[in-house]
Parts: structure tokens; C-alpha cells; sequence
């Protein structure tokens, strides 16, 4: 009788437990695909079966459970904006949206398009418990309405306001500055108007051509009249790559997850190559690390760039690790050691490591903290000043500016500071030992809340009443302007009362004075 009642029970838990997910990450970019390689991995380890469209494919043959659609030819529309980035001053936050925009919009057609994508999308027998998307891609929420299930956004960095708005959080362009702001903290009468008339600026992007064209795109590929706003304001989850010990505090809903700071692959290194670790072991004195991330290329720097930084790294006492693409780099120093491709976090987790040279990517940023390692920041685009700008602002870097190129005095001297000022590593131990001090990792909690969803079909049980407050009422202004047509209503009211009073008293005054003249007559 036990085994009767108890089997219903047992089928009904496998079934919660095992999903089918669908997760969409077109970013043609390697720090955008690694922020969740972990979780793609957990899930499909805990049973769900995953179904991955993505960049950089795992190819583990381990993870049976796990089918990626491989779209690595994608980093062909990235190769054009790696080359541009790297010395342009015209890249700057104002048309950073547009430009991103501009250069992924054939290739979302293109992803679409992809014969084993429409075979997914075309496939009647196929069914998902819920679809999770790269946030900088509303358009694709169209798979979850295709497929009739939950809908999650994740992002690798912090998200637009707009995304952030829709969903029921907090927005402010003082407190919360727009994604690629170019400031962090306290900011300044200057930053504020700057960082109020950008945001609008992001925001009249966003509302007026941005999603307009994305639009376009869910209803030609996904055979939809739905309103892309509609999607967006039916999110269940957002996931952030963000930690707010670092990032900041945020006021955000129930809804609005944040895992920043630790990833199994950073706190798991894989051993070093045989000559990197004798030529860090041989560093006696301390090594630098000087990697610019997967998208900026040391080997497209200007030439007078790349002539300070050759000068500084000759001058210094330390070895230098350099990531450099190219296979010979004239006038190298003896202390430096070129190398297209490093295990990074092996790098920095190294003992006689003393400072990271980064472009200011968040992955660098987090797997830099978890090493306890100090940092010279050279931003170049999308979120990397913003970065920069966090990382000075906690005390855990110094910044070197690129425009209109790098300065040898200028980068020996933030390099020396932060070497040898303890402050620096002091600082990057107390921020690390605070970013990881939460009850649970971001991992588990990134895998605990996709199955919440999962369990309860979604989660509108928590859902922010923020996100379906109309503008009017939550700035107040039906309010505001019944009082102020109270307050001018009465002011109005005593004025006339005010006027009838002073006009009585002088027709009194007067006749009593017109009286008085009669009596003297």
C-alpha cells in the first residue's frame, strides 16, 4: 500500500526536477558566453535537459543532457568593432547603443535564419518549461512565446534602465547612472546633468529606435503580432552578473537575482602550460599581468601607443605576462613574455603575481578580486569605463587613459603606485572577502531561482507591483495635481473672498465719509 501512495509522489518529483530549457546567448563575445557557462553545466548535471544556443560551445561529452547549437560564425559582425574600438576616440557612451545596435541587427536575421535554429523553432514535438535569454536580445523572447512558457532574461553586466524599469525596479539617473555611464559613486553637479540628460538619451534610443527595429524582428522570424513590450513586461526573472558589494547597492524586486563574484571556473583553475609556469615561477621579484580581454587586441594599439607601453614594461623591475595577439611584437622587452592566449584565472591565481593591466571587462574585474589582485585599469568601450571607474572608486586601481594614447609617465606611474602602496591589496582582500560572504553562491542561486520558475510555472506570485504601476501614479503627478488644484483652488478662493472684503470696506468708507459731509453741511 506504501509503494502505491509513495510512486505518484516519486513521479511527481522527477518531473518537477527535470526540465527542458531553452537558452538563447547570441553575443559573439567569450566574456559574455563564459559568465554562464557554469549554470548550463549545474543544470544539465541536476537532470534538465538543456538546449543551448550559443557562441562558445562546452562540447563536453560528459553532459549528455546538454545540446548546443553552435553559431560560432557570429564573431565575424565582432571582428569589424574589435578593430574599431581599439584606438577610435569617436567610440563613446552617446553612440555606444546605436553602434552595438546597428552592427548586431543582421546578425540577430542572420541567427534566426540558421538552419538548425528554424529547425528548432519549426519542430511541433518540441516543448520547453522555460526559455532563458541574453538580456541585450528582447526579440528572442519570441522562443517563449513560441513555446508558450516562463520567460527569463540574464546578463552578463548590469542591464539597461529600461529592462530594469519594466520589470519593477528603482531607476534613477543619479543614484543608478545608465549602463556605459562614464561614473560611479558620488557624483558631481556636472556628472548629474550629464548622467540625467544620457540616460535620456539611452531611453529615447531604446523607446524610439532601438526596440522598434528588434520589434521588427520578433514578428518577421517568430509569425507574432504580440507587442515586444508586452514580453518585456511579462519578465519572470532577471539574472545579473552583479555583486553590490562591488557594483553598488540597488533597490530591486523580488524578481531581480544577482550572482556576481563567484564562478567554479575562478576559484577552480586549471594547472598553467609547462613554460608559463616556469617563466611566473622564475619571477622572483613579482610579475605583472597585462591582458586587454577577448574583444580589445594589444596587437591593433596605435604605434605610439604601443611604444609607451613597450618603454614603461622595459623600465620596470618586474616580469610582464602579456596577452599579445600577433606572433612577434619589434623592440620587445627582455622581461616580457608575449602569448596569444592564457589561462587567465590560472594567471592570477599564481603566488608571485603583483598587478593586472585590464581594458576594465567585468569578468577580469571579478576574477581579479577573487585573486586578491590590484589593478591598472585602460578602459576602451561599452561597460569598461564604468568599471573603471568602480574599481578607483573602491579603492582597488588606478586609471590610465587611452585617448588620444597612452602615456609612458602616466602608466609607469599608476603602475609603481599600485604595486608597491599596500593600500591597493589591502583594499582588494577586504573586497573580496566581503563579496563572498553571502549565504549562498551566485551559482546556486542563479540554478535555485531558474527552478522556482520552472516549479511554479513563473513567477507572478512575485511579481513587483512597481512594474504595472502607470507613470502617472508612481511619480505621483495625479496626486501633485490634486493638491495643487486644491491649493490654487483655495488661494483663488481667499483672493476672491480677499477682493469682495477690500471692495465692501471702501464702499463703507466711502459712504461713511459721504455721511459725514452731509452732517457738516
Amino acid at each position: 500500500m506504501q509503494q502505491i501512495v509513495l510512486l505518484p509522489v516519486l513521479l511527481f518529483v522527477s518531473y518537477c526536477r527535470a526540465a527542458n530549457i531553452l537558452a538563447v546567448i547570441p553575443t559573439p563575445s567569450y566574456s559574455h558566453q563564459i559568465a554562464f557557462t557554469a549554470i548550463w553545466k549545474e543544470l544539465s548535471l541536476r537532470g534538465h535537459s538543456v538546449t543551448l544556443i550559443t557562441t562558445d560551445p562546452l562540447n563536453d561529452p560528459k553532459l549528455t543532457n546538454l545540446t548546443e547549437i553552435d553559431i560560432k560564425w557570429a564573431y565575424k559582425y565582432m571582428a569589424d568593432v574589435t578593430s574599431k574600438i581599439t584606438d577610435s576616440q569617436s567610440f563613446s557612451m552617446w553612440n555606444m547603443a546605436k553602434t552595438f545596435g546597428d552592427m548586431f541587427l543582421p546578425m540577430m536575421h542572420e541567427q534566426m535564419n540558421y538552419p538548425p535554429v528554424q529547425e528548432l523553432l519549426q519542430d511541433k514535438s518540441k516543448h520547453f518549461d522555460v526559455v532563458i535569454v541574453e538580456h541585450i536580445y528582447p526579440e528572442f523572447l519570441g522562443f517563449a512565446e513560441v513555446f508558450n512558457c516562463p520567460k527569463i532574461f540574464v546578463g552578463s553586466l548590469d542591464t539597461w534602465t529600461y529592462v530594469h524599469n519594466y520589470i519593477g525596479n528603482f531607476i534613477h539617473p543619479i543614484l543608478y547612472p545608465e549602463l556605459g555611464a562614464y561614473f560611479f559613486d558620488q557624483l558631481s553637479f556636472k556628472e548629474r546633468v550629464i548622467s540625467t540628460l544620457y540616460s535620456w538619451h539611452i531611453w529615447k534610443y531604446h523607446m524610439l529606435d532601438g526596440l522598434v527595429l528588434k520589434e521588427k524582428i520578433l514578428h518577421e522570424h517568430f509569425n507574432t503580432t504580440v507587442p515586444l513590450v508586452s514580453l518585456l513586461q511579462d519578465l519572470d526573472l532577471l539574472i545579473l552578473n552583479v555583486n553590490p558589494v562591488i557594483q553598488g547597492v540597488r533597490a530591486v524586486g523580488p524578481t531581480t537575482i544577482n550572482i556576481g563574484g563567484y564562478r567554479p571556473a575562478v576559484t577552480k583553475p586549471p594547472p598553467l602550460p609547462k613554460d608559463l609556469q616556469e617563466f611566473l615561477d622564475g619571477a622572483k621579484e613579482g610579475f605583472i599581468y597585462f591582458s586587454l580581454g577577448s574583444n580589445v587586441k594589444s596587437k591593433d594599439l596605435s604605434k605610439e601607443t604601443l611604444n609607451s607601453v613597450i618603454s614603461t614594461l622595459r623600465e620596470l623591475p618586474y616580469k610582464v605576462l602579456w596577452k599579445f595577439e600577433a606572433d612577434t611584437l619589434p623592440g620587445k622587452p627582455e622581461n616580457v613574455k608575449l602569448v596569444k592566449w592564457t589561462p587567465q584565472q590560472a594567471v592570477l591565481a599564481h603566488r608571485n603575481i603583483k598587478l593586472f593591466i585590464t581594458q576594465g571587462g567585468l569578468q577580469s574585474m571579478e576574477e581579479g578580486i577573487y585573486h586578491e589582485v590590484p589593478f591598472v585599469v585602460i578602459p576602451f568601450f561599452a561597460d569598461q569605463e564604468q568599471n573603471a571607474g568602480i574599481m578607483r572608486s573602491r579603492g582597488i586601481a588606478k586609471i590610465v587613459n587611452k585617448d588620444p594614447f597612452i602615456k609612458q609617465e602616466e602608466l609607469k606611474e599608476a603602475v609603481l603606485e599600485v604595486i608597491q602602496n599596500p593600500r591597493y591589496k589591502e583594499t582588494v582582500q577586504r573586497i573580496k572577502r566581503l563579496s563572498l560572504d553571502f549565504p549562498m553562491t551566485g551559482l546556486e542561486q542563479a540554478i535555485w531561482w531558474i527552478e522556482h520558475v520552472i516549479r511554479n510555472n513563473g513567477t507572478k506570485h512575485l511579481r513587483n507591483p512597481t512594474a504595472d504601476l502607470p507613470t502617472y501614479q508612481y511619480y505621483l503627478l495625479d496626486v501633485l495635481g490634486f493638491f495643487a488644484l486644491v491649493f490654487f483652488s483655495s488661494l483663488l478662493l481667499v483672493i476672491i473672498v480677499a477682493r469682495f472684503l477690500i471692495r465692501t470696506f471702501r464702499q463703507h468708507i466711502k459712504i461713511h465719509i459721504s455721511l459725514g459731509k452731509l452732517k457738516a453741511h
